[in-house]
């Protein structure tokens, strides 16, 4: 599942690199943890990751952009951070920025190293019965954009919701939208799975941070859709587990214990998103296997694994 990173470790892979963060209010904790990791490498206190817009103008050396962050819980609200270091040995380390969104949409920021989305909630439902559908385009859009804007090098990661509770409150609902609540959960695993494929297809990094906080909904905040500190932090170590295993970056190796069976799962999926795409083919001359145990005489072909494009044999 994850490595764990301390502060020495995000210094060395992140110095001078341009990163974006974009998404609701569960991307802005784990953009704050970030932060506090890089600067502090402690996790994050509780007090901290509740705060947001004009209420912490200024977060471990970064800046709340003029004119953003007034807090209103409606869909124009808008919240710009950049860090670029917090002065001494950090300044001018690296640049980071934050962009909270209501909908996923298009927006130009240069050419960055690294690009992290997080887009789920507020797109599917707090913009009306179009919502969805829209959702399903401007996903397309925002990937397009980011394809034709951007060289190669760019990586583009793109986080799925984690889970939310059968009943959640804060700035998200709003009177009028309590006969959603119960149904809202099943739009964002239904928006989770649209947004993978689609990003798979278009060559993007997809993390599913829905699945492996599946298992972790013991940390959940009584919100119901924000996360305790130690579940922020370790999002934020799946993202980075991620990173490294794309970039062939040697992982910390401090997970502890003989074996990490999460961890060489997501290596083997980075392996064979490098190997590239395969089909299972059965050959008839390669040996033969029991069809059932029920019928001891019948036998079929083993199956085999081919990449796409070898030659047939």
């Amino acid at each position: 599942m994850a490595d764990i990173f301390l502060k020495e470790d995000v210094r060395k892979h992140f110095k001078g690199k341009k990163v974006i963060f974009m998404g609701d209010s569960i991307m802005r904790n784990i953009y704050q943890d970030f932060l506090y990791l890089l600067e502090k490498g402690d996790l994050t206190p509780h007090s901290l990751l509740r705060k947001k817009g004009v209420q912490i103008e200024s977060f471990e050396g970064d800046h709340l952009l003029e004119g953003t962050g007034e807090l209103t819980p409606g869909r124009n609200y808008r919240e710009i951070r950049e860090y670029e270091g917090s002065g001494g040995a950090m300044r001018d380390f690296m640049f980071a920025t934050y962009c909270f969104l209501t909908k996923c949409y298009s927006r130009k920021h240069g050419s960055p190293d690294l690009i992290i989305i997080l887009s789920a909630l507020w797109d599917i439902n707090r913009w009306g019965p179009a919502g969805i559908p829209n959702y399903i385009k401007n996903c397309r859009k925002f990937l397009n954009l980011i394809r034709s804007t951007f060289p190669s090098t760019t990586q583009l990661i793109w986080l799925t919701s984690p889970p939310i509770s059968v009943d959640v409150w804060g700035g998200l609902v709003v009177k009028g939208m309590e006969f959603q609540k119960r149904s809202m959960r099943f739009n964002v695993m239904e928006g989770n799975l649209m947004v993978a494929q689609t990003t798979a297809a278009f060559g993007y990094d997809v993390v599913d941070l829905h699945y492996w906080m599946t298992h972790q909904i013991h940390k959940r905040m009584p919100d119901g859709i924000h996360w305790t500190q130690d579940a922020v932090r370790l999002q934020l170590n799946i993202i980075l587990t991620h990173f490294c295993l794309a970039r062939k970056l040697a992982l910390p190796g401090r997970w502890g214990g003989a074996r990490n069976r999460p961890l060489e799962s997501a290596e083997k999926i980075a392996k064979a998103a490098d190997e590239g795409p395969v089909e299972i083919v059965r050959e008839e001359d390669e040996g033969k296997r029991k069809k059932s145990m029920d019928d001891e005489g019948s036998e079929e072909p083993l199956a085999k694994k081919r990449k796409l494009g070898e030659e047939w044999s």
